[in-house]
């Protein structure tokens, strides 16, 4: 320390003048760059600052936006609640869609649709005997005060008939194409209201079996009701047929032979 104090005063006034100036300029140098960095920094934040809206200046116009704004918030979630409800409606639909056809696939709807069809669509065209022979047949599925027409202007027939004490009307239409042969039967109610509509593909060589089959449309109601009904009938109908029929062979033994069964004498 003394001898940097000692250094000073060996120093000539020129020297001292000139450490002194630079020593000034120094800090002068350093204050002025510190200014630059400090007017720098708030140009920068306000760069970064968003524009003002030239419409929320105006008090009125700042109203009028500002009551758009709202109105566009409502009609959006009224939007958001319409898109919600179409696709739980959908949902919905789609289900009970499903349901309807799953019924009526597992309890045989079209195939019985078609049975009526087939066994009815030449009713007009055979003798008073044979359409009495063949009411006692359809009455053991519960039908009776059958009547079938022709569509005019169409390949099908109206089969009307009362099945377990409801009027219920058929409307069979034949589709011919190319290589496309299908029925399309529809159910309609005494109200001529349609339950359900079906399309069958027969087999080709007999047309009584049923290939394919489609539900295009379908209702609820009662009538499903009469329309298993009438298929577990068909079907007990068949199935007694049968065992007559296998049992013939027993009937003729009895004639050639001249069985009586023994009565049970009394003891």
């Amino acid at each position: 320390m003394n001898q940097f104090i000692q250094q000073l005063s060996n120093l000539s006034l020129g020297q001292a003048i000139l450490i002194a100036c630079s020593v000034l300029l120094s800090l002068f140098v350093v204050a002025v760059l510190k200014q630059l960095f400090s007017t720098k920094s708030p140009s920068k934040s306000s760069g970064k600052s968003s524009p003002v809206n030239p419409v929320r200046i105006d008090p009125v116009l700042n109203q009028t936006l500002t009551k758009a704004e709202k109105l566009e918030d409502i009609l959006n979630e009224d939007i958001a609640t319409l898109k919600h409800n179409l696709e739980q409606e959908r949902v919905e639909v789609t289900e009970a869609a499903k349901a309807l056809k799953a019924l009526a696939m597992e309890k045989r709807i079209p195939e019985t649709l078609y049975q009526i069809y087939s066994e009815m669509k030449a009713f007009p065209k055979k003798s008073k005997e044979s359409q009495e022979t063949d009411m006692e047949w359809h009455r053991k599925v519960g039908v009776s005060d059958l009547k079938v027409e022709p569509i005019i202007g169409e390949n099908g027939i109206i089969i009307t008939f009362v099945l377990l004490r409801h009027l219920y009307r058929i409307s069979a239409i034949t589709h011919t194409y190319a290589r496309i042969h299908f029925v399309e039967l529809t159910l309609s109610s005494s109200e001529d209201i349609k339950l359900i509509l079906v399309r069958v593909k027969p087999e080709e060589t007999l047309g009584r079996g049923v290939v394919e089959k489609a539900v295009m449309e379908m209702r609820k109601g009662e009538w499903i009701d009469d329309i298993i009904a009438c298929r577990l009938l068909m079907d007990k109908r068949q199935t007694e047929l049968d065992l007559l029929a296998g049992h013939r062979e027993v009937e003729q033994l009895k004639d050639k032979f001249a069985f009586n069964p023994l009565k049970k004498r009394n003891t």
